[in-house]
């Protein structure tokens, strides 16, 4: 009952709105005696018809008609129909930089044909750029398709589709595009380049498999054949136009009266002005007394140069009398609805502590009770209050599996809630039993979890927090607080190997964490690394060797052998945790625009070194002259072996850490024997307090022949100075 005027404001605040939003269309795009259209489509500046009435080259825009009369823009810079331009809302002050044209399709085993010239996009020395909020799709069955970034055919993103009978797993409620008959992925940012690869997923099946990129999110349930010409309206792609306005001759020749610059690359029209800011008089003053809907209500609504104030008057105070006698009323009816609200929510926290597993997790619990510690369930008042109800201000970091937040419990703890995604219904058992099986993780190198919260709409986790943030943090932006030296850097490196080679080998059962970056190192109060964030780590049967999954991961660590298998092992860790290693040697960002194409990958830049003898020359050049050469070798010589191609030929986490712990022993003083060269000499390794849970005997013993080295030196000596 209370609910109705609610609705009734919501619906009265939408028509005035759009009521302003019609009017708004007045203001000018283009240059003064210049089209301003083409057809339905608005052409702002610095885009343009017709000699003079755009910026230089790149924005010339060619109105034509198509076979069946219809307009089209076309964009012969970049040979490319134009399908709209973003020109904002009426809560915006200036033109979006971004349009939209018309996507390149990729097509194999199609009746139309398995694509041309206009199957790739190439906007190098162009200002345009493949906007990050384009998703690459793939759409048929037996579909394998890869986005290749590069001429060299690097593949940075890619997705599989099939229509086979046990894929239907895959479709949620929504029939999303994950896999049944399409799927779709993210994209990097300030890519410039499109060509993709399309594949069958399996031999011997036929269909006409398409990929292409689009800014919408389609559904499974959407397509028809793929053959069918209907997929140009569905590929429409969205781009980013770039001015470099940083200097102040090009700021006072771009931006009107009325602008401000916004950052380097974008005007932007003064509050209470709307219109175009790269034209002159383009920002005219926002009447907000227009309309039938007055903002100042009763009160008289007069309009200024950018602003608006209201005078009273006697209806309008009139007006307010009558509203305090409808006050009690409105008390009254407001407590009502809060009550009800109460009944509301907690009805609603109740099916969501359902939903999210809570009788399940009660469940397991309860049956391993005294074998397993209790996992703590948090209520959702007692996070909400912690986070200050999930303050943006609260805001640790956000990844692919969620939002991560500060927060202080009742007892004075400092803690981090990382609220989860949404829980799929299939996902369910898992999830809960991945929640007590990281309960039972005790290692001082990995994140602990203090348990969860499942009454909310997504599940919350709860886990100690870190205060001193990521090592790629401190690897990427330095800090006079504390100094990455050689030797912080192997002992941070062996404490990352030791945590996943105690979840690889000495947990009750394996797990793979399958998300191994700098990001998810964190550093605590005593700048240990801890290893962090296991929202896609999966456990394994003891007896198996690999887990089949959708491909998931992070660009520039994920293992090139499971991105083409889906077959993912520990050494796909072992993979990632190699990249970890060479950001330790050299600083360098796990993917960066600034290399040459071909070695954007910190992985491929670094195999590249290698080969040619120039380790010395992408060293870190913070630890270039401190660091002992022969443990910067042995580690680089580890890092190769980690990224073997094969992963039959890469050591395993067991390997990883014995060589790391030996190298830290050395440098203490502390190793009990040391490597003579023979071929089966022997090392004993003593083991940590927080892997002695799984071991049957405190030392571990390793044959030295595993950790062979090349005897060609890749580093220069030092010479001595006179």
């Amino acid at each position: 009952m209370g609910c109705v005027p609610k609705r009734f404001f919501v619906a009265f605040l939408l028509l005035g709105i759009c009521e302003y939003a019609a009017a708004s269309s007045t203001f000018p795009l283009a240059r003064p005696n210049c089209t301003d259209h083409c057809g339905y489509v608005s052409v702002p500046y610095p885009f343009g018809i017709g000699k003079g009435c755009y910026k230089d080259k790149w924005f010339e825009i060619v109105c034509s008609n198509s076979s069946d009369q219809q307009k089209i823009l076309f964009l012969p810079g970049i040979q490319r129909r134009v399908t709209s331009f973003n020109l904002g809302n009426v809560f915006t002050t200036s033109v979006y930089s971004k349009f939209y044209i018309q996507s390149p399709l990729k097509r194999s085993g199609c009746s139309n044909g398995d694509g041309d010239s206009s199957s790739s996009l190439d906007l190098k020395e162009s200002p345009f750029f493949i906007s990050e909020n384009n998703k690459f799709t793939a759409v048929g069955c037996n579909n394998k398709a890869f986005m290749n970034a590069t001429e060299t055919g690097l593949q940075i993103v890619g997705c599989g589709s099939t229509c086979d009978n046990f894929s239907r797993s895959y479709k949620d409620a929504n029939q999303s595009c994950v896999g049944y008959k399409c799927c779709q992925v993210t994209i990097p940012s300030d890519l410039q380049v499109f060509n993709a690869t399309v594949e069958k997923l399996k031999p011997g099946k036929q269909g006409c498999q398409v990929a292409f990129l689009t800014q919408s999110t389609l559904s499974g349930s959407l397509f028809t054949p793929p053959e069918l010409p209907e997929y140009n309206s569905y590929a429409t792609m969205e781009l980013e136009w770039r001015l470099d306005l940083s200097s102040t001759s090009s700021k006072r020749v771009l931006c009107m009266s009325n602008t401000f610059l916004e950052d380097r690359y974008q005007c932007s029209c003064r509050a209470g002005y709307e219109g175009n800011p790269y034209i002159p008089g383009g920002c005219l003053d926002i009447d907000e007394c227009r309309g039938p809907h007055k903002i100042c209500g009763r009160s008289k609504c007069v309009n200024e140069l950018g602003s608006f104030r209201c005078v009273k008057t006697w209806p309008a105070m009139l007006g307010g009398a009558l509203s305090s006698g409808l006050l009690l009323l409105v008390v009254g009816m407001w407590l009502l609805c809060r009550a009800y609200r109460k009944r509301k929510a907690a009805k609603q926290k109740r099916k969501f502590f359902k939903r999210n597993g809570g009788l399940l997790l009660e469940q397991q619990t309860f049956s391993l009770q005294g074998s397993v510690n209790r996992t703590k369930l948090f209520s959702s008042n007692d996070l909400e209050k912690a986070t200050d109800k999930f303050n943006p201000n609260r805001v640790l970091g956000q990844g692919g599996q969620g939002t991560v937040y500060k927060g202080m419990l009742e007892d004075g703890m400092i803690v981090a809630v990382k609220k989860s995604k949404a829980l799929e219904e299939e996902n369910l058992e898992e999830f809960i039993n991945e929640i007590i099986l990281l309960s039972q993780i005790n290692h001082r190198n990995v994140v602990k979890i203090f348990g969860c919260c499942l009454e909310t709409e997504v599940p919350l986790l709860v886990y100690e927090f870190i205060p001193h943030g990521s090592l790629f943090d401190h690897l990427q932006n330095p800090s006079e607080d504390f100094t990455m030296t050689w030797e912080v850097r192997l002992c941070m490196a062996c404490e990352v190997a030791d945590a996943l080679y105690y979840l690889h080998s000495a947990a009750s059962i394996p797990i793979y964490h399958r998300d191994v970056k700098s990001t998810n190192i964190l550093l605590d109060e005593r700048y240990r690394a801890k290893v962090s964030d296991f929202g896609i780590s999966r456990s394994v049967p003891i007896d198996d060797t690999h887990l089949t999954t959708l491909v998931q991961g992070t660009v520039g660590y994920v293992d090139p052998e499971y991105l083409q298998s889906s077959h993912f092992t520990a050494k796909s860790d072992v993979y990632s945790f190699g990249v970890v290693l060479i950001e330790l040697l050299t600083g360098g960002k796990p993917v960066s625009l600034l290399r040459p194409q071909e070695v954007r990958m910190l992985g491929s830049y670094f195999l590249e070194a290698m080969r040619n003898g120039r380790l010395h020359e992408i060293l870190d050049a913070r630890i270039k002259e401190e660091c002992d050469q022969e443990e910067v070798l042995a580690v680089a010589k580890l890092a190769r072996r980690c990224l073997s191609l094969n992963s039959e030929h890469r050591p395993t986490m067991r390997d990883v850490f014995l060589e790391l712990d030996r190298m830290q022993s050395k440098r203490k003083g502390t190793q009990s024997q040391a490597q003579n060269g023979e071929e089966h000499a022997q090392v004993q390794i003593v083991i940590p307090e927080s892997m002695s849970l799984s071991y049957s005997s405190p030392n571990i013993v390793v044959e030295n022949s595993s950790f062979s080295l090349d005897s060609k030196p890749l580093m220069p000596q030092k010479t001595q100075t006179q």
